[in-house]
């Protein structure tokens, strides 16, 4: 008869401790805690290593090296050379004449040698230009002019370049928004799908109100590829304008409106801050210049001419004067060039008109581009208010919903209109929030303050 016998461990009954258990596990879960947040603050610093970009900040970078910006600075560097070849006009020319002959042979007649063996001469012109019938001063003004207008075109590339990095920035703020509202969407049609599923294992629903949870979430997901998707072309689209490297966060600039100033006042500010009005008013002053320059033409020139030569022939000839100095006055008048004048000069006033009608066509429109973005961002004002209510009865109305879906009182379906209802809510607050901000910056850009913000 076999005998089992049965051995008592200490550790195990008798030196059994609930205290000692309580402190392990007490002890194990704070080190789990604690190991997690540490994952979390490692993962939340990569997600902070990506450079972190402000609106002004993006501004600074797009301004400094986009490529029109330097065509720009090229253009002025063009209307500088200008001015220096309107200072030619002023200035006399010099010309130095060097010429050799060799003759077949030399003749004489009655023993006076008229043709040598060979002849060298050297001539040395001085023209300085006295009158033009102010023609001179007219083209320097016009250069001069021409450069104020590079410089304000340089500016107004810097100024586009803004705008459009600001389009930029907010449609990547957008994109991000608009990927959270997704994860969002997705969460809950998971969690409807799961929901969905449990009421279809205890047979209170049909496999049909499953198939669509699950169509639902098929859908979620796909919507979910679709805006981080937009999200990356986005940010492509930024590093055009911003050349940045790696991965970019845009801080939100939070741009508020300011409803102080009337539109009316804002006009008048357009009027002076507008870089293209600016333009068009100094382009007609180059205008005005080249009228001025085309009507110098019926007026006669004057210019002083000084002319210093030496001959030498070999053999000698009999009258030769080695060496001569002299000065000439030389007045112009043109009598006739076939209609060449009048022709310049009437496309001359033809240009100033146009530049004319040009300058006040502008300033009609910038009436209308102050106006109508002044209501733009008053319209946005206004929405975000009525958009906020609407996503908070939206977010009430889905969890009551989804709270009668699980309970069995709403349907699939009813759930389903309670959650496009809420996506499009959040959408139409996100976009009108950050219509908003943009809708300032055209504001901005449109009383041409824009320029002012780097």
């Amino acid at each position: 008869m076999m005998k089992i016998k049965v051995c008592k461990c200490r550790g195990a009954a008798e030196g059994f401790n609930p205290y000692m258990v309580f402190a392990f596990v007490l002890t194990l879960g704070l080190f789990i805690i604690f190991s997690a947040g540490s994952c979390e603050a490692a993962d939340g610093g990569q997600q902070s290593s990506g450079t972190l970009i402000t609106l002004k900040e993006a501004y600074r970078q797009a301004v400094l090296g986009h490529e029109n910006v330097e065509i720009a600075g090229a253009e002025v560097s063009i209307a500088r050379d200008g001015v220096r070849k309107a200072d030619s006009e002023f200035l006399p020319d010099l010309t130095a004449l060097g010429q050799y002959q060799k003759f077949s042979s030399k003749k004489t007649v009655s023993g006076f040698l008229l043709q040598p063996d060979s002849s060298k001469s050297f001539d040395l012109l001085l023209s300085q230009p006295l009158f033009k019938g102010g023609a001179s001063w007219n083209g320097r003004r016009a250069a001069v002019l021409s450069v104020k207008k590079s410089n304000e075109g340089l500016k107004a590339a810097g100024e586009s370049i803004m705008r459009n990095t600001a389009l930029a920035s907010f449609n990547v703020l957008k994109a991000e928004r608009e990927v959270e509202i997704e994860k969002a969407s997705l969460a809950r049609s998971t969690e409807r799908r799961e929901v969905a599923a449990a009421r279809f294992e205890v047979g209170v629903t049909t496999r049909t109100d499953l198939l669509r949870a699950e169509s639902e979430l098929a859908g979620a997901e796909a919507a979910l590829i679709t805006a981080k998707t937009s999200l990356r072309n986005a940010k492509n689209i930024f590093r055009r304008f911003v050349p940045v490297t790696g991965e970019v966060s845009l801080k939100d600039p939070r741009i508020t409106a300011d409803f102080s100033t009337s539109s009316e006042e804002l006009i008048q500010s357009a009027y002076k801050n507008r870089l293209d009005l600016s333009e068009s008013a100094l382009e007609r002053e180059i205008a005005s210049a080249g009228v001025k320059s085309a009507r110098a033409g019926f007026l006669p020139s004057l210019r002083l001419d000084g002319t210093y030569s030496r001959r030498e022939r070999n053999p000698t000839t009999s009258f030769l004067l080695k060496e001569s100095i002299s000065a000439t006055l030389v007045l112009t008048y043109p009598l006739f060039e076939g209609g060449l004048r009048v022709a310049e000069y009437n496309e001359a006033k033809t240009k100033l008109r146009i530049e004319g009608l040009r300058l006040r066509a502008l300033k009609k429109d910038i009436i209308v581009q102050v106006r109508q973005a002044y209501n733009d961002v008053q319209e946005k004002e206004a929405l975000i208010k009525s958009l906020e209510r609407q996503l908070s009865f939206a977010r009430e109305n889905y969890k009551m919903v989804f709270e009668q879906f699980k309970s069995g009182v709403a349907t699939n379906v009813d759930v389903t209109d309670a959650n496009t209802e809420l996506l499009r809510a959040d959408r139409s607050l996100m976009n009108a929030r950050f219509d908003l901000e943009l809708a300032v910056v055209e504001l901005q850009y449109a009383t041409g303050t824009l320029h002012n913000e780097i």
